[in-house]
């Protein structure tokens, strides 16, 4: 199972993460995000084998493709309402690109239909209000209905209390799950003694 974390912000906070060895650690770009990233410099980190990911909610296409390069962003999380013409263009970026879809009480099959074939990964998210961020979770086994094959990351309120629901899930395409609040001390800084737990229990 592998681990994404995300909402990082402080650069000796990414630099204990890092040294947890997550294998994707993301950024958020979105201003009214709790944890979101204004000026921050990741020059001289050295990032190891984990990925970057930058974390959009309806960006503008030319800055998106500013902070690709400015932050040598090896993947792109769309979790707003892109199109799939959008979606499209972000991969010509040659970043890879996880669409979130965002679940209430049924699984979205329309959006997964849609999106499926240019989409690299998806991010099952819990719907609210603030694009995410929400520490909730979903009832996880409505998963095994879904009809695509495309590999998933699993969010939404996972915590070390509930990572044994984890076996509700059957669906083959769950590659890994990505935690934020519920690991962290305050909005954008996590808890070392946390992740160390988690990384063992997966």
């Amino acid at each position: 199972m592998k681990l994404k974390v995300c909402g990082m912000r402080e650069e000796a906070n990414i630099r204990s993460v890092l040294a947890i060895k997550p294998d994707l650690m993301g950024f958020i770009f979105y201003s009214k995000s709790k944890r979101f990233v204004d000026e921050l410099s990741l020059a001289g980190i050295d990032f190891g084998m984990t990925q970057k990911v930058g974390v959009f909610v309806n960006e503008p296409l030319d800055s998106l493709a500013e902070k690709v390069i400015k932050f040598g962003l090896d993947y792109v999380q769309l979790h707003g309402d892109e199109s799939l013409s959008y979606l499209v263009a972000v991969k010509y970026l040659g970043v890879k690109v996880i669409k979130v879809l965002r679940i209430q009480d049924e699984l979205p099959i329309h959006e997964i239909l849609a999106f499926e074939q240019e989409v690299d990964y998806f991010l099952y998210d819990t719907l609210s209000l603030e694009y995410g961020g929400s520490g909730k979770k979903f009832q996880w086994d409505i998963l095994n209905d879904s009809p695509s094959s495309k590999p998933f990351w699993l969010s939404g309120g996972l915590s070390i209390g509930n990572l044994k629901g984890l076996g509700l899930i059957h669906h083959p395409g769950l590659i890994g799950i990505d935690v934020n609040s519920q690991f962290e001390s305050h909005p954008g800084m996590k808890n070392i003694e946390l992740l160390q737990v988690l990384k063992k229990l997966l």
